[in-house]
């Protein structure tokens, strides 16, 4: 490890203790890499370069994107070959065997320079310092957050008669109580299921809705230091999977891998065409479904313990180790994490802030558009300002442990595997695969 963190931080030494740069004619050329979440999204990054390349003239930089799916093998390419963007998104879920790999520029002094570390969420602040070799360094940037909504659609609860979700911690249902609306909502016809009360609590990607129930269930899967898997094959992760797997098995949610053949039958779509009447989604849904014509509407997830736990996350943006512009590829990430830049995509829902600052009234008003926000959005901010960090963004192995436990969950949700074979066997194969 120490190793690998002094190439780091050899390529790190003109960032911290660079002389006064002298600018050739040619402009410094710089390459940023992010996956394409929304045309939105890459639309406000293309627009933001461009004020970027104003304020910095001698800078140009080059935009690129990979499909979500392939990014980080991409970059592992690519850093492999030194062919890699200087600036670019990291699930955090990879933080940790890029810092191992001594990919990332170490960013912890000039950290103060550009951030303010107190102001950022908890889960943000948790999720940039890393503890490495005993010191908790950073090597990339929060931009914003998201978590799961309970969305739905006003139409078809006011058609059966059921109260909308609530939006206060206070009045959250419990899960049986959401249970009972959500076979209120479900109708058959002629022996087919033509509207299904909820959908995509057995969410394939990241485990995002999955993990959340499990860990409201009070399970915890790793240890403190995230090294080990230790409470996978528990009473409460047992108990939580059982009840997210008899909503399918009951008829109160659409088979996900039915779903997933046809794209017009996917989770939002669903929704959007009344053939369900929730949705257990990630924040930045939102934007696609508030540019619908349905009424819709969004609430708390039901809690399945006595503790509700939300978890929230996003990428980061991190700089390569091996850029031959380190300086400018920091000002780069600064101004790519800046509310400056963020609030557009804030405003259009696909975001949530990061900062504490942007909660507050006069902040509020230049993010929070009630155009795009269901009425009662702002009553939940506690699921991104006070949440916790999801668990695999800390730990390291991240593509084997996905796929264990994917392969694992889909044995025991699809072909009836008994938990008892498949949590052992999961929380095992996560150690042998932690362990390497």
């Amino acid at each position: 490890m120490k190793t690998k963190l002094l190439v780091a931080a050899i390529f790190a030494l003109p960032v911290f203790g660079f002389a006064p740069q002298s600018f050739s004619a040619d402009k410094i050329q710089l390459t940023f890499m992010s996956w394409e979440a929304s045309p939105l999204e890459s639309a406000s990054i293309r627009a933001g370069l461009e004020d970027f390349k104003k304020a910095n003239p001698d800078v140009d930089v080059t935009y690129v994107t990979a499909p979500f799916a392939q990014h980080h093998a991409k970059l592992r390419t690519m850093m492999a070959a030194g062919t890699a963007p200087d600036v670019f998104y990291l699930n955090p879920d990879y933080q940790r065997d890029f810092i191992n790999n001594g990919q990332l520029l170490d960013l912890t002094e000039m950290f103060p320079k550009y951030w303010e570390l107190k102001d950022f969420i908890a889960s943000s602040q948790k999720k940039m310092q890393v503890d490495v070799d005993g010191q908790k360094r950073i090597y990339g940037v929060d931009v914003c957050t998201v978590g799961p909504v309970l969305y739905y659609n006003k139409k078809l609860f006011d058609e059966a008669k059921v109260p909308y979700p609530p939006t206060k911690l206070e009045d959250q249902w419990t899960w049986d109580q959401f249970v009972g609306y959500m076979k209120q909502l479900t109708k058959i016809e002629n022996g087919k299921t033509v509207q299904y009360g909820t959908s995509n609590f057995e969410e394939g990607m990241n485990l995002y809705t999955t993990q959340e129930m499990v860990a409201s269930n009070g399970a915890k899967w790793f240890n403190d230091d995230f090294t080990k898997a230790v409470g996978m094959d528990s009473p409460e992760t047992r108990d939580a999977l059982e009840k997210i797997k008899a909503l399918r098995t009951s008829g109160l949610a659409p088979d996900p891998t039915s779903i997933g053949l046809d794209t017009t039958n996917s989770p939002t779509q669903m929704l959007l065409t009344g053939r369900v009447a929730t949705l257990f989604m990630g924040s930045w849904g939102l934007q696609e479904l508030a540019a619908s014509k349905i009424e819709l509407g969004a609430g708390l997830p039901p809690k399945m313990g006595g503790q509700f736990t939300p978890m929230s996350s996003c990428n980061i943006d991190a700089v390569w180790a091996g850029t031959k512009h380190p300086k400018e590829a920091v000002e780069l990430v600064s101004f790519l994490t800046s509310m400056k830049f963020a609030t557009p995509i804030y405003k259009s829902g696909l975001w949530m802030p990061n900062r504490l600052s942007m909660y507050e009234p006069e902040k509020l008003k230049t993010w929070y558009d009630p155009a795009v926000y269901p009425e009662g959005w702002i009553n939940m901010k506690s699921l991104w300002t006070t949440s916790g960090l999801r668990w695999f963004d800390q730990i390291t192995h991240a593509d084997e442990v996905y796929n264990i436990m994917s392969d694992e969950l889909q044995s025991f949700f699809y072909s009836n595997k008994p938990l008892d074979q498949v949590l052992p066997e999961a929380q095992s194969r996560v150690n042998e695969a932690m362990a390497q």
